[in-house]
């Protein structure tokens, strides 16, 4: 991530002054009336500067000067408008805005014919990035560079009105506004438009949006009301399979995602489980694992076979005519019950428990899944008709702080939040000490990095009538059940098991 910087000049002496004043100045790179320096635009900078006020200026940009975005901020911004194919013949080397960001554009890189280009890209009347201005076949890139700023800045002297395509009808897409009387709103959607700690959240979906088609017509107030965690998880889907390069095939609702890249193609259903009736969460060790081993597995298989009861099948979809069907799915049965869903979903879909007794590895395929008065059958992999699901994505990640997180580092929110993750990531490299290990991360540090697809978790069918194939979901971790038990898995070198942010707007 790019960090924020102001530029600052010297406009005054410190001679007869205090030498303090002197010292300061020198510390910010000046010392010379005239001299113009940047510097990180950080609380403790601004406090320096302000030591020496009546002796230096900020100069403000205009609103045509052209400042650089990081790869992370151009996705947030604008990286929902790539068509997938492109990237087969076109290489993205820079990216580059307007200082206000009305005006984005693209150094390129023609993979074909090894020349040089630039694509600037403005808003349409949906307030979405489009393409307004393309030009190839430039020799160099400080050709195509000094071409594409001089281009922006003539672009952006036109009026909104020259970006529009006259093929985007209606009002941009809003999330925020409630369409529904505030003691109807979800207390979650609440926090997120409320609270400055949430700001990064806010503006992040605030820019996804703009792109997202709502194909059942009624996404807002779902989002807003009693299905914000099943809508933030579309959503997360949504950036996921952006950021892996997919487009989703525009006008389908059924299944809710299908995505095409240069790679191949496959459909989703996303799903979640609900809360239901008030649940305590169990005291004991021994009456947790029963919990974990039996209720959750129970819930997940509540809402995995509806999808397969469906009156009109997902893969019977014309649009869904040889390819892959996936099943993504979220628990939000309970506070924090995503964070048990990696076992418990394995196990249910699988139909086996793996365990270590004395110090060895135990492999125990199971039956049934039994909490009281409730039974569901397990191995949902081999159950009638579910040879049309390919695999099951699940991500205790998919969550809200992710978001909070990922805004965060594509320069969204207020820059005083600070989040502190912490949790557990795989360590299967060490097969001398398989057991999780722990980890903290400062989310607002320089160098943090995370992705949309860290976290996720692909169960392979091991009786799918269509495979899907694992590097279609890069980064992600894969599963794949042998016919003796085992499971072998590939992993990602970083993968967390689970975490948590601890979140705070500084004052």
């Amino acid at each position: 991530m790019k960090n924020p910087t102001i530029t600052i000049e010297q406009i005054g002496s410190p001679i007869r002054r205090h030498r303090r004043q002197r010292q300061t100045l020198i510390g910010l790179g000046l010392n010379r009336i005239g001299r113009i320096v940047q510097v990180p635009d950080t609380p403790q900078t601004r406090g320096i500067i302000a030591k020496v006020s009546h002796l230096v200026r900020i100069k403000l940009p205009k609103p045509n000067d052209i400042k650089s975005l990081s790869r992370m901020r151009f996705e947030a911004l604008a990286g929902y408008i790539r068509n997938p194919g492109t990237i087969l013949f076109i290489e993205e080397l820079e990216w580059h805005s307007t200082t206000d960001e009305r005006v984005i554009g693209l150094l390129v890189r023609d993979r074909v014919d090894h020349d040089y280009g630039r694509i600037i890209l403005g808003r349409d009347e949906r307030l979405r990035f489009r393409a307004i201005n393309v030009e190839t076949g430039l020799a160099t890139p400080d050709i195509a560079r000094e071409s594409l700023f001089a281009q922006m800045k003539k672009e952006h002297a036109k009026p909104d009105e020259e970006f529009h395509k006259g093929d985007a009808p209606g009002s941009p897409a809003d999330f925020f506004t409630p369409v529904v009387d505030q003691e109807k709103l979800s207390p979650t959607f609440k926090v997120l438009t409320t609270e400055p700690r949430y700001s990064p959240a806010r503006e992040l979906i605030g820019s996804m949006i703009r792109f997202h088609e709502d194909a059942d017509g009624n996404f807002v107030e779902q989002f807003q009301t009693t299905a914000f965690d099943a809508r933030l998880w579309e959503l997360y889907l949504f950036a996921t399979f952006t950021e892996l390069g997919y487009a989703s095939d525009p006008g389908v609702a059924v299944p809710d995602f299908i995505l095409s890249s240069p790679f191949g193609s496959f459909g989703v259903e996303a799903t979640t489980v609900n809360p239901g009736a008030a649940f305590n969460l169990p005291e004991s060790k021994k009456e947790l694992l029963a919990y974990m081993e039996n209720y959750i597995p129970i819930r997940l298989a509540r809402s995995l076979r509806s999808k397969l009861e469906r009156a009109k099948p997902y893969w019977e979809v014309p649009e869904m005519e040889g390819k892959p069907f996936l099943i993504a799915l979220q628990d939000f049965h309970s506070p924090g019950s995503m964070r048990m869903i990696i076992s418990a979903m394995t196990e249910y879909a699988f139909g086996v428990r793996h365990s270590i007794t004395a110090g060895n590895r135990q492999i125990e395929w199971i039956k049934e899944h039994i909490w009281n008065d409730l039974r569901e059958i397990s191995g949902f992999f081999h159950f009638e008709k579910a040879e049309n699901v390919s695999a099951i994505i699940i991500n205790p990640q998919g969550t809200l702080p992710k978001f909070n997180r990922m805004g965060y580092i594509a320069e969204f929110g207020d820059r005083r939040v600070r989040m502190v993750r912490t949790g557990f990531r795989c360590n299967d490299a060490n097969l001398d000490n398989p057991m999780p290990t722990p980890f903290v991360h400062r989310v607002h540090e320089t160098g943090y990095a995370e992705t949309w697809v860290e976290g996720m978790v692909v169960l392979h069918n091991p009786n799918a009538l269509i495979a899907l194939d694992p590097e279609l979901i890069p980064g992600a971790r894969h599963e794949f059940l042998q016919e003796d038990g085992r499971i072998m898995s590939i992993v990602p070198d970083f993968h967390p098991l689970f975490s948590q942010t601890a979140i705070i707007a500084a004052t």
